[in-house]
């Protein structure tokens, strides 16, 4: 019998399905894939186990026992713990410190007097390779050792059931690969895993069966085998590869605007570069990050940002948007220096950043996240019209808390936002995390769509491949510095030495 299984299990928000009649296996020892496009109900799926969402049908039993009605708390003292597809530490306490919190409660409420917290601690940050930043604050740690943090925490829980969300997405390749044996060691130890990842060789690499979601339903449930030769799993997941959709760039026409006028945007001559950085460095406190960055953003030009984990890429682009005040150097907009503008100033004159996690506000509505961008002088029946033209899907969720859409539909609605406000520049930080392969492809689409219009894009990737193909220039760096810069051709070959650190 399955430690954990679900039947029928349906949840609606509002009139919307977004899990509908789901029946789920996950095992002892082993690891079970659980797959799909963005709004599938995968993340759905996980708010239910652990609690955090109610279930409108369906049950959930737990080692035979009916947990459908039972609270958080006491189906994490059941022994089920979960990651987030969006980061969970506590920020201001150390990596250790995050650990030990979840070791000391486990100990209390399952009166374990034999237990030591401290002892646990000190094994886990072993285990997941955290011993290095074991004494630095969590909100300080690259984004693939933060996902780390939160695992090792998780783990001081000791469950029986861990469910992960995302915990690939900003981990190098040589981190994924350890995360793998990490995985395989726990199962090997008698621990469920139910595993939600859009890096499909992972899933398939460490899975024992593998289930696919679609539109809130069941699609397939098989082997790894079984379901990479499945074409309706293809189809909907990966897509076909014989499209991409593109679009017309969304542009707000003068008309369109309100009758109070956004700040006027700059004109560049078409030598001068929209953006660029001069010899920039930047530090965090008395820990420099950025050395010297000469960076130029072209006109109507997509820039790839490249590089590993820690390597300054959102540094950077923190730093061109007003976020960071540069430690010494220059920032041109437009020909003109603007160091020290703040961000909401260089917002008005056409600099917009979409940063990594998205960005929008998760307790407002798709339809109230939008209403945001008529304080720069847009007016909403316009921008609902354009983002619903550009991204249907946020149409019949527009009453609905941007908090509970997928990551691909957050990622929409940041994009959505963005480009209504008819953007000279646009800064973009790891667009891809998270998503599906065929969203992030049609993203991609509409980035070099928005880039012919004109406006020009710096896009941070952690994973070349994926947007190389519509950059007309790349740049890689490692620990902040600009080791490589041309065309993606010309920089292709040495990608891999550095993201594997041979440059570093």
């Amino acid at each position: 019998m399955a430690l954990l299984e679900a039947r029928g299990l349906t949840i609606r928000f509002g009139g919307h399905a977004a899990v509908d009649g789901v029946d789920l296996d996950v095992a002892r020892g082993c690891v079970t894939g659980l797959i799909g496009p963005n709004g599938a109900g995968k993340t759905t799926i996980f708010n239910a186990i652990t609690g955090l969402q109610e279930v409108n049908r369906g049950t959930l039993m737990l080692d035979g026992r009916d947990i459908t009605q039972e609270s958080p708390r006491r189906r994490a003292r059941l022994g089920i713990a979960r990651t987030f597809q969006q980061l969970e530490v506590f920020g201001s306490l150390s990596t250790r410190e995050n650990i030990l919190v979840a070791a000391e409660i486990r100990r209390r409420w399952a009166r374990d007097l034999r237990a030591d917290p401290d002892h646990d601690a000190d094994v886990i940050l072993d285990r997941v390779g955290l011993r290095a930043v074991a004494d630095d604050r969590a909100d300080t740690l690259p984004t693939g050792l933060a996902r780390l943090c939160e695992l090792g925490r998780a783990l001081a829980a000791r469950p029986r059931l861990l469910l992960l969300d995302e915990p690939a997405s900003g981990l190098s390749d040589r981190e994924t690969a350890r995360f793998a044996e990490l995985l395989r060691s726990l199962v090997a130890e008698g621990t469920a895993v139910l595993l939600v990842e859009h890096d499909v060789g992972l899933v398939m690499d460490v899975s024992e069966s593998v289930n696919v979601l679609d539109y809130g339903t069941v699609l397939a449930v098989g082997t790894p085998a079984e379901v990479r030769q499945d074409q309706a799993v293809l189809d909907a997941y990966l897509g076909d590869g014989s499209t991409r959709a593109r679009h017309a760039p969304v542009r707000v026409r003068e008309t369109d605007r309100g009758a109070e006028q956004p700040a006027r945007r700059v004109h560049v001559p078409p030598a001068v570069p929209m953006l660029e950085l001069r010899d920039v460095t930047a530090a965090y406190g008395k820990i420099e990050v950025l050395h010297g960055i000469d960076l130029a953003l072209p006109r109507g030009a997509v820039v790839a940002l490249l590089g590993p984990n820690g390597a300054g890429k959102s540094t950077t682009l923190k730093v061109a948007s007003g976020q960071i005040a540069p430690r010494s150097g220059c920032i041109h907009l437009g020909g003109r220096h603007v160091n020290g503008a703040a961000g909401h100033a260089l917002t008005r004159v056409g600099l917009c950043a979409i940063p990594e996690g998205r960005g929008v506000f998760p307790n407002l509505t798709v339809r109230e996240n939008l209403v945001m961008a008529t304080y720069a002088g847009f007016s909403l029946g316009p921008i609902e019209e354009r983002t619903y033209a550009f991204f249907p899907r946020l149409e019949p969720r527009r009453s609905q808390l941007a908090g509970t859409l997928s990551g691909g539909e957050q990622q929409m609605l940041a994009m959505a936002r963005a480009l209504v406000t008819d953007p000279v520049a646009l800064l973009l930080d790891e667009m891809s995390m998270g998503l599906a392969p065929l969203v992030v492809d049609e993203l991609y689409g509409l980035v070099a769509d928005v880039a012919r219009s004109g406006v020009s894009i710096l896009v941070v990737e952690q994973f070349a491949h994926i947007v190389l193909g519509v950059a007309d220039f790349a740049v890689v760096m490692v620990q902040g510095r600009i080791t490589a810069a041309g065309r993606p051709t010309d920089i292709q070959a040495g990608l891999s030495s550095a993201y594997l650190g041979a440059n570093a």
